[in-house]
């Protein structure tokens, strides 16, 4: 099943599967960011493939809340995020700003 992205600018495609995503370096390293931003797909459905991406997505929408907008909120993780996904965090932003 494709999945609609928010960060096609970084990925360069509108549309993948999630099997695509995870094949793909760019894609698993902006996959967590995939779920932080793109609340139109029900990531859940996917867990068995995705947990600790999801994981990670969870820390860094705990660690930025405040600058996400979602409809549905991700469970509320206490970790710190690392210093190298802060600067990816906020490449991201900048990407889909």
């Amino acid at each position: 099943m494709e999945v609609k992205l928010k960060l096609k600018k970084l990925y360069g495609k509108d549309r993948a599967s999630i099997e695509e995503l995870l094949q793909s370096r760019a894609g698993r390293n902006l996959l967590p960011y995939e779920i932080v931003f793109n609340d139109e797909v029900k990531w859940e459905e996917f867990m068995d493939q995705i947990k600790d991406y999801y994981h990670k997505a969870c820390v860094i929408y705990s660690n930025f809340r405040y600058l996400v907008k979602r409809k549905t909120p991700l469970p509320l993780v206490k970790e710190k995020i690392s210093d190298r996904d802060l600067r990816r965090f906020f490449e991201v932003l900048r990407a889909i700003n």
